[in-house]
């Protein structure tokens, strides 16, 4: 489940309550520079420079984006007051992605700035990671038996839900068991996807003449370049899954309606109190 995306509550609220967080999110200006710095070790001037590039981009973020959260969660709890349908979980995911690009967008200029001030070195190193998480991926999630990629597809279906619901009730879990089973199974077609991608974007951060705008495009065409296993595989899952996810919310009791509205409740406060520190 997690090596796609994972639609709608789970994808929403996670992303949200990642941003929600006051105190992560007014040390981000170093936080950043910090977590970059485990893929590739940075000197003390590239994490000064880096600090200093990102003032702009939290001040956007801060200013314009943490308004556009609080608007999905008002949508969420719109749509929570009638039955759901598979159709309005897919718009909660596809609003948060729409979040997350903008912020990908303004990210991949300081990401350009980076690379053009790393040392080949320093560039080798950040190759050489990804290929090793690649491999130790590999390693994870191919060796399991269709069994064992069922059970773990349903452990993490239910523990996702149950962070946002609560312990999940007997119907609960059997419309997921019956969800889990209908999945194509995705791992191979993700890591293969993943695999082809580390080998062109490292060719690409060689940093020949012009490389930021290969980069650029094959961002951009990177979805319509997957393959048809991939695309296929991921269409079919995400059906089932918005399916899944709105039958299991509108079999919701009324205790795991009030651990819900109380997250988004507490969320939305959260989001409220970092726009009134920007004002």
């Amino acid at each position: 489940m997690k090596k796609f995306r994972t639609s709608a509550l789970l994808l929403s609220l996670g992303l949200l309550s990642a941003c929600s967080n006051s105190f992560v999110y007014n040390q981000l200006d170093w936080l950043i520079p910090w977590y970059v710095d485990d893929y590739v070790d940075l000197s003390r001037d590239q994490r000064r420079d880096l600090k200093s590039q990102l003032q702009p981009l939290l001040r956007w973020h801060r200013e314009e984006e943490l308004a556009s959260y609080v608007r999905i969660i008002d949508g969420i709890e719109a749509d929570l007051r009638e039955p759901l349908n598979g159709l309005e979980v897919e718009a909660w995911a596809n609003a948060t992605w729409q979040a997350w690009e903008r912020i990908e967008a303004r990210m991949l200029p300081l990401a350009f700035e980076l690379g053009e001030d790393l040392s080949d070195a320093q560039m080798d190193e950040f190759v050489a990671l990804m290929h090793k998480r690649q491999l130790e991926l590999e390693e994870e999630y191919l060796g399991r038996s269709d069994e064992e990629y069922l059970a773990d597809t349903l452990e993490d279906f239910s523990d996702s839900l149950d962070e946002f619901l609560g312990r999940l009730t007997e119907q609960q879990i059997a419309l997921l068991e019956t969800a889990s089973a209908a999945l194509l199974r995705f791992d191979n077609a993700w890591l293969e996807e993943r695999r082809l991608w580390i080998e062109r974007l490292a060719l690409m951060l060689q940093r020949q003449p012009g490389w930021q705008q290969e980069v650029m495009q094959a961002l951009e065409t990177r979805d319509a370049n997957r393959g048809e296993a991939y695309r296929s595989a991921y269409a079919h899952n995400q059906i089932i899954i918005n399916d899944a996810i709105a039958a299991v919310l509108n079999l919701r009791t009324e205790k795991q309606s009030r651990r819900l509205q109380g997250q988004l409740d507490d969320l939305r406060a959260d989001l409220e109190k970092l726009i009134a520190q920007a004002d």
